[in-house]
Formats: structure tokens, sequence, C-alpha cells
């Protein structure tokens, strides 16, 4: 090799090292722009990842606070549900395949037919499409949100079960919010309401106070005056001179008594302690009878009763003496409020829900009402208004006592009316009354022994047939002064069978009683060739001369029993019989 050579090959060589290094550092680069870029594609994807999370954190924050919106401000509850189900229908991350629905407890069939809720987040894949959500309050799970997903893997419970079950008890608290809201609303209108009903009642026994003091001094003043004026002509006068004022005494105690009677029964329809007899009875003769007791007042009205009753009604199953004085109360009120009129009794049977009703119907000519009158129709201590009251009188009880009777019988009255045309009061009882427990339980009463003279002769053997003992103990002790032997009876099924074995001379007999009453004894009394002859006497709180005697009484009395009045017709009656 030259020299020359030599030269040219160590540039070469250097040139070769120049151009190594020079790649060596291209190398070193790339090498480390690799490892940058490793760096970059790894915190991208933790960017991504975070983004992802937010992004889902986002989208469970919205549904709370889209939430948070309809429970704080809905105030009902139906809408509340509604708007719950479409915020989580709504929300794509759910990936629901259907509407929301809301199960509510009370709804007892849809409820039953639901399979566990569980109390606690599942967090595990629940191995179906459907889930339950609880509706929690503190007193337990009032109801459930039913979902049905897309998919209900495990990263789907994970991020979705706990939150939907924190919805479930934020739904409780509101539902428990709204549903005492609702509870006070309904109690503060239930206190507003039992307070005026208070202040109206307040209002209207002060009126009948008025009424019912002015009603009540009426036949006072008319028993003491009377009193006075016979005390001070005692003696100018003849004693049938006294007969007038005396039956005008009788009568205004008989007002009285009527009107305590009202009063009285009334406390004991309120008390509850107004018990129901059922009995059987002909719907016809009771009609019959009701038009007896009424004529006085229809004769001093000029009206006239007209009863439509088929002949084919048949007997009724009901409290025969609540029945009596209810449709007496109707058809003398029809003839109280029409003058110189027709007032019709109609009768006829009707089927409602397989069950067979009579309906006791009385139409009259009067003055009618206005539907402002007939709303406070059978309220206590109310007529129609207070020129009616001043012209015709009365407490205002009979309707309301009355329309209480026909309810515990199972009944009611409906009332139509035109002012100035007539009204009509219609009775709807069912054919046979239930026969309450509570009020027909019998129980073994021994009457009380007979009672006589101890140191003068008998008069006559008398029957004291009453269900009262107190009234009984009396009749005993009045009676066996005057020298008479009495026996008593507190039924009509003893009375008649004491009758038979003992035929008595005289036969005193309660109109109402329980069971069998005066009217059925009486009946039975003189259908018996055995005792028919026996004279019977009815003592009744009532007037009821006239029917009392069509059915063969020999006198009906009135109670409070008028002892010499009693007296003298025992002594006749008495007289015409074998000694005893």
């Amino acid at each position: 090799m030259s020299d020359l050579a030599m030269p040219e090959l160590l540039e070469q060589l250097h040139a070769l090292r120049v151009e190594n290094a020079r790649l060596q550092t291209q190398a070193d680069a790339l090498a480390d722009a690799n490892v940058h870029a490793a760096e970059l594609v790894v915190a991208l994807e933790e960017a991504q990842e975070r983004e992802a999370h937010l992004r889902k954190r986002g989208e469970e924050l919205d549904l709370q606070t889209r939430l948070d919106a309809v429970l704080q401000h809905e105030d009902r509850e139906g809408r509340l549900l509604e708007h719950v189900g479409h915020e989580l229908s709504a929300t794509e991350g759910l990936q629901l395949r259907q509407a929301v629905r809301i199960i509510d407890r009370r709804d007892s069939a849809l409820w039953g037919q639901l399979p566990p809720i569980a109390l606690t987040p599942v967090l595990s894949p629940l191995g179906t499409d459907r889930l339950l959500v609880p509706i929690q309050t503190g007193d337990g799970v009032i109801g459930a949100l039913e979902l049905f997903a897309a998919d209900t893997d495990a990263a789907w419970v994970a991020r979705w079960v706990p939150l939907l079950w924190s919805i479930g008890r934020q739904i409780g608290v509101a539902i428990t919010r709204l549903r005492a809201e609702d509870e006070n609303v309904r109690m503060t209108a239930d206190l507003i309401l039992a307070r005026d009903q208070a202040l109206e009642s307040s209002r209207t026994k002060s009126s009948f106070l008025a009424n019912m003091s002015h009603e009540l001094r009426t036949p006072m003043n008319a028993i003491i005056g009377y009193s006075e004026m016979l005390i001070e002509e005692a003696d100018d006068l003849a004693p049938e001179e006294f007969i007038p004022d005396l039956r005008k005494i009788q009568t205004a105690g008989k007002h009285l008594l009527s009107l305590i009677n009202d009063v009285l029964d009334l406390s004991k329809l309120e008390a509850g302690k107004m018990n129901v007899f059922v009995e059987s009875f002909p719907v016809r003769q009771l009609l019959d009878e009701i038009s007896a007791m009424i004529q006085p007042q229809l004769t001093a009205n000029q009206n006239r009763l007209v009863i439509e009753c088929p002949d084919d009604i048949g007997n009724m199953v009901a409290d025969v003496v609540k029945v009596r004085q209810t449709m007496f109360n109707l058809v003398g009120n029809a003839s109280k409020f029409t003058e110189q009129g027709l007032i019709t009794l109609r009768v006829s049977s009707v089927t409602r829900d397989d069950i067979e009703r009579l309906e006791f119907a009385v139409q009259d000519t009067g003055i009618g009402m206005t539907p402002p009158q007939i709303a406070k129709l059978f309220q206590a201590f109310v007529q129609a208004d207070g020129s009616t009251t001043r012209k015709y009188g009365g407490t205002g009880l009979g309707l309301t006592i009355s329309r209480r009777f026909c309810q515990i019988m199972g009944g009611d009255i409906r009332v139509a009316s035109e002012l100035g045309v007539g009204s009509v009061f219609t009775v709807d009882l069912p054919r046979v009354v239930a026969n309450p427990d509570s009020n027909t339980a019998e129980f073994a009463v021994q009457a009380p022994a007979p009672v006589g003279p101890h140191d003068m002769p008998v008069r006559g053997r008398i029957l004291a047939i009453d269900d009262n003992r107190e009234a009984l103990e009396i009749i005993q002790r009045g009676l066996a002064r005057e020298g008479y032997w009495v026996m008593t009876a507190l039924s009509g099924e003893d009375g008649l069978m004491m009758a038979r074995r003992e035929r008595p001379d005289v036969i005193t007999l309660d109109v109402m009683m329980p069971s069998m009453n005066g009217w059925d004894v009486l009946t039975a009394i003189k259908a018996d060739p055995s005792i028919a002859d026996i004279p019977v006497v009815l003592l009744s709180v009532v007037e009821n001369r006239e029917i009392g005697m069509a059915l063969g009484a020999a006198e009906c009395l009135t109670k409070p029993i008028d002892w010499l009045k009693l007296d003298a017709l025992l002594a006749h009656l008495t007289a015409h019989r074998e000694p005893a």
C-alpha cells in the first residue's frame, strides 16, 4: 500500500465513525420517542377512563338532580310517582326496555302477585332483566319500582342498584311527607266541619230550647190554670160542670207527655240504647189502626185519608211499634200541614238486591217545601223554618225519630216536595227486618207473686199484663189497696197462659210490649172461646181508644193511670161477673 492510500483510508474511517455517531444519535432519539409515545398512550387511556367515569357520574348526578326537583316540589302523590317513572325511563345509562311501573302496596291484588322484594341492594347479576326496587319508609315497604333493563350484567348492577335503592328510600320519604300533609289537610277539614256542625248544633238546640220552652209552658199553663179555676170554683160548681175543664187538663197533660216522650226517644237513639223487637204482623191491619188513630186530626183540618194497599200485601216482620209510630207521625204531619185536602197512603212491594222491601208513600196536598227546607228536614230540633214553627207548633223531633227508627231497621225515609203543591214522604223498609241478637235476647224473669188485700174481702181477681216490672208493681199496690187480688205477667205470651189457667175477672193490658204487643194479645183473647168473655182494659201512653174498642176491649185508659176512674171501671166490670 502506498503512502498516499493511508490518509484516504484514515479519512474514510473517520467519516464512517462520524456517520456511525450520527446514526447512533438518531437511534437513541428514536428510542426516547418510543418510550414517550408509550407514556402518551398510557396517559391517553387513563384520561379516557376518567372521562367515562365522569360522564357516568354526571349522568347519575343529573338523574338525582331531576328526581330531587320532582320529590321536593310535586304536591300530588300520583303525579310524583308518574314523574319519577318518566325520569328513570329517560335516563340512557339505565338502558330500560320499557317504562317504569310504580306498584302501590295498597293495591292488594297487584301486590300479591309480586315475588319477595329484597330490602338491601343486590350487588351481583340477578339472572333476569326484571328488577323490583322497594319504596321504603320508617314503617316498612309501601310499594315498589318495577324496571326491565336491557342488560343487567355485573357492571350494571354495581353501578345502578345502590343508587336505585337510595332513590327508593327518597321516594318513600317524599310519599310519607305528602301523606302526612294530606292527613293534616283532611284533619283540618274535619275539624272545621266538626266546628261548624257544633256551632250549627248549638244554634239549633238554642232554637229548640226556645221553641220547646213555649211548647212545654203551653200545656203546663193550661193544667195549672184550669186546676186553679177548679179549686176556686169547687164550692159553686156541680160535679158535671167540672168535666169540660178536667178534659182540658187531661188533653194538656197528654200533650205534655207526648213532648217528653219525643225527647226521651231521641235521647235513647243518640245513646244507642233503642232496642228493636221483631215480630210478624199484618200490614193491612196496621194501616187500619193508623187510619182510626188519625181520624180526629183529619176531622179537625177537614182532610180525607185514602189508603191504597194491595189485597195480597200479607205480613211484615219488623218492630210493629216503631213502624206504627213512624207511619202515624208521617200521616199526622201530612194532616197537620194540609187543610181541606187529600192525603194518600200508598203501599207497594219492590225487590232490590234480591231483598223484598215495602214502601209506604204518604202524599199530601198541603203547603209543600222549598229545597233549603228539605235539606234540613231530618235534623233534630229543626222544623222547616221559624214561621212554620210559630204557625203549626211542634218540637221538630218527629221526623228525626221516625227516620232513625227506619234506619235501625235497615231502611230509610225519602222526601219529595214542591212549594204550594204538596209533599210525598216514602218509608222504605225490608219486608223481613233482621233480628239483631243484641236487642232480642230474652231473659227469664219471674213475675211478682199475686198481691191481694189482707184484711178486707176480695172485690175481684185482676190479671195485669205489662212488660215493665215497675208498672206492674204500681198496678199491684194500687189495686190491692182497693181490695183486688192482683196477678201479673211480664209478657203477652205469659199473660195468655195465665188468663187460660186462672180465668181472672178482669185483665189490664199494656199496648206497647215487645214480641207480642197489646193488640195481638187482645185479638188472641177474643179469639179464644175459653177466655173471650173476660173484660180487657187497655192501658197505653197514647190515645188508642177507637182501635181498642174495635178489637173488643171493655175500655181504654191512658197512662199515667187515673186510679179513681180505673177503680170505678173495675167495680162495674167485676159486679157483672160471678164472685171470685
